[in-house]
């Protein structure tokens, strides 16, 4: 089971599940702190009071809360961790960036919003990535004009189970637009989503800026598939880089590749990156 989870206090989460609600026949299957918990085939849909960014292990409490109060998903859902947790989330962007975009949680380095220092939870790249490429094409369908795009690996929580956000940029007055939830409903329910026909070969994200364009080139044109990706913020302010990709491998489930963002201000850091990577055995993706 894939458990989709709403953040009671994010008003874009609020609206993803109404259009989520409108979107599909939906059962009532239990209850989880007093909130209705919601079943359409292969999703479950979980609400919970408080912020995702700081809901510490809230797969172990989902996953503890399935087998002792849904006896009948208890075969689907037997052990820690969860299949697949999606977080539907608000983005709010400093820049103003009218976007949907998808990334893995997790710090590299500092934990100013959740989660823990130097701490991955595992990534989704498979699912993330169909994620991806389903938004696109359902908000292309609704006429929208938002940017679809990843973003990389910048905060909580810390989880034990693969997870990914998705999420409706840019502020306030964005956010509970109809259309924009309904675009990531119809993504998350449609088959391009849930039955993805192309597997890419699953490579981890170094360079480039927050919004990764590179990355999502490559994933939309069905080169890659990303897990957790490393900006140049990180990499041009960390004492040692290696540890930083050694992390991101290890939480990507099934990576082969690296593919580098290369530009003028990282130059440097990407030839010593590169050097690593070689190191470790992993493939330069193109």
């Amino acid at each position: 089971m894939k458990v989709l989870l709403v953040s009671l206090e994010d008003p874009a989460s609020r609206n993803i599940r109404d259009r989520l609600i409108e979107e599909a026949a939906w059962e009532k299957v239990g209850e989880f702190h007093g909130r209705d918990i919601l079943l359409n085939g292969d999703l479950l849909l979980f609400e919970k009071e408080g912020t995702h960014l700081y809901f510490e292990n809230v797969d172990r409490e989902i996953s503890e809360h399935i087998r002792t109060e849904l006896p009948e998903f208890h075969d689907t859902v037997s052990k820690y961790p969860l299949e697949l947790l999606i977080f539907l989330s608000r983005h709010r962007s400093e820049m103003d960036i009218r976007s949907l975009t998808v990334h893995p949680p997790g710090n590299f380095l500092g934990a100013d919003f959740g989660g823990d220092p130097g701490k991955l939870p595992p990534s989704a790249p498979i699912e993330m990535t169909a994620a991806l490429r389903s938004l696109y094409k359902e908000k292309k369908a609704l006429g929208l004009k938002d940017q679809t795009t990843y973003e990389v690996t910048h905060h909580g929580p810390l989880l034990g189970s693969p997870s990914f956000f998705i999420e409706i940029g840019s502020d306030e007055n964005r956010w509970d637009i109809p259309e924009l939830g309904r675009s990531i409903a119809k993504a998350l329910l449609s088959d391009n989503f849930l039955s993805p026909e192309i597997t890419p070969p699953i490579a981890i994200g170094i360079g480039g800026g927050h919004y990764a364009p590179r990355f999502t080139d490559r994933a939309m044109r069905k080169k890659f598939s990303f897990g957790h990706m490393i900006p140049d913020y990180i990499i041009l302010n960390a004492d040692e880089i290696k540890p930083l990709i050694e992390l991101a491998v290890q939480a990507t489930p099934g990576v082969e590749f690296v593919f580098l963002h290369r530009s003028q201000n990282n130059k440097e850091k990407i030839e010593e990156v590169e050097f690593m990577i070689r190191e470790m055995g992993l493939k330069i993706g193109n």
